[in-house]
């Protein structure tokens, strides 16, 4: 039988995974509020060898355990693979904190990107079991704010302590030796997902709803890209939409800070408060304001509720975001990041739905993964290196960071538009095509009772 959870439970699912969500956010974009000290200890290292630590040292392993994660995560306790992981990637971050060399710090990053990989798939995967479809935009547009709670959370917190940090002389601890400030931040944001791990382990594993096999079932490799195949359409043009989504969001996120203090001469505590407060607020409200957009739009019948909301706040993003770092106004540029956050939250939730609508139960975890594989990698690998690649060879000035922002938001936003406006008529085809392969799968399983 299918064990119903009360309400007050579910909430205590919601916030038990928003705050490791966030967790994971920040312990990958700590390092953004930090460049400057970084370049500074590690040997005055260039933009484009620090945003190698932010993007790919993290996404290379991050990648190539996403799917077997999702594998897992559609055969065994979910619960379990997500505390595991918050552990691992943890005690890495802090890790991070103990490196006194650009390769030591490389190799730790990659360590934080093995353990990460877990939470994505086996969470959202658990989400689809414990709310109904139509609560299901709204949960995951909860958990889906965790990017800006992390945002939000990284500045507040990191700017401040940072200069806080880099004004008092340095610790020096025993064995250790003497620790840098950002040493000490990664060491003090890495602790608490120890704590986190333990209260993923107390939670209760969902039942699987509508699972065709038996749990010790997988479904082969040759089905599973089979049934990519026959959506190769609605893929293609989602996850390039996407693709240019997220690289532009990381871009943004990855030099924001850095943009502001070079450009605007604003200290880390004055714009990490500033931009940590609307990432935070604002990306909130976007994200849970996305999941009922779309849940409104199902409920009055469009099956594409989720990829239409997506593909309007894209085409808001176009000319705000290409005009938020161009401006000399420090301020004006802040307003003007109020509308941008608020859109550019929708998205990531609304993605997760799309592919659990489209995806049957046993397919849920690896259709995560094939997205955080097909989308994550790319973006989260080079964004950060794209603006410091265009200031350092195409503009040749540290100060050009805010039209190499700029430039990117104009490529990456109109093909986003194009993307997900004609993605509009195979997500419905997609939608269709599911109810057929469970029906086809479901006869598979009973073949083999």
């Amino acid at each position: 039988m299918t064990k119903d959870f009360s309400k007050a439970y579910l909430v205590w699912v919601l916030f038990v995974f928003t705050v490791a969500s966030t967790l994971s956010i920040i312990d990958r974009q700590i390092i953004n509020v930090m460049i400057g000290p970084i370049k500074r200890d590690l040997g005055g290292i260039s933009d484009t060898q620090v945003s190698l630590i932010m993007g790919f040292a993290f996404a290379f392993f991050y990648t190539l355990m996403t799917f077997p994660a999702g594998r897992l995560s559609d055969r065994f306790h979910r619960i379990r693979i997500m505390s595991a992981g918050i552990a691992a990637w943890s005690f890495m971050t802090m890790l991070c904190g103990l490196a006194h060399q650009y390769w030591q710090l490389f190799l730790a990053r990659m360590g934080v990107g093995v353990g990460e990989a877990t939470l994505g798939p086996a969470s959202n995967s658990a989400l689809a079991d414990y709310f109904s479809p139509a609560q299901l935009p709204i949960a995951i547009g909860v958990v889906a704010a965790a990017p800006f709670i992390g945002q939000g959370l990284a500045n507040i917190a990191g700017g401040p302590l940072i200069d806080y940090l880099e004004s008092t002389p340095n610790y020096v601890a025993p064995i250790i030796g003497e620790v840098f400030s950002w040493q000490m931040v990664l060491i003090i944001v890495g602790a608490p997902g120890l704590l986190v791990a333990l209260l993923m382990w107390g939670l209760t594993e969902p039942q699987r709803k509508n699972k065709q096999r038996t749990d010790g079932q997988a479904v082969p490799l040759t089905e599973v890209w089979t049934f990519i195949l026959e959506r190769r359409t609605f893929f293609f043009l989602v996850f390039l939409g996407y693709l240019c989504l997220a690289t532009q969001g990381w871009s943004l996120f990855s030099w924001i800070v850095e943009f502001y203090v070079r450009n605007h001469g604003w200290t880390r505590t004055e714009i990490g408060l500033s931009y940590g407060s609307i990432a935070m607020i604002v990306g909130i409200a976007g994200s849970i304001a996305g999941g009922f957009l779309a849940s409104l739009y199902i409920r009055k019948g469009r099956a594409d509720g989720t990829l239409r909301v997506v593909w309007l706040s894209t085409l808001i993003l176009l000319p705000l975001a290409t005009g938020l770092t161009l401006t000399s106004d420090a301020h004006l540029g802040l307003g003007l990041l109020i509308p941008v956050t608020f859109c550019m939250s929708m998205p990531p939730g609304l993605i997760i739905a799309t592919l659990q609508t489209i995806s049957p139960n046993e397919l849920r975890g690896q259709m995560v993964a094939f997205y955080l594989i097909a989308v994550n990698f790319l973006s989260y690998s080079f964004a950060p290196s794209l603006p410091a690649i265009l200031s350092d060879f195409v503009f040749e000035s540290e100060l050009a960071l805010g039209q190499s922002i700029s430039t990117l938001a104009v490529f990456n936003y109109t093909i986003a538009s194009i993307c997900l406006g004609l993605s509009l008529k195979y997500y419905r085809d997609a939608i269709n095509k599911t109810g057929a392969w469970q029906h086809t799968a479901s006869k598979k399983g009973s073949s083999h009772d």
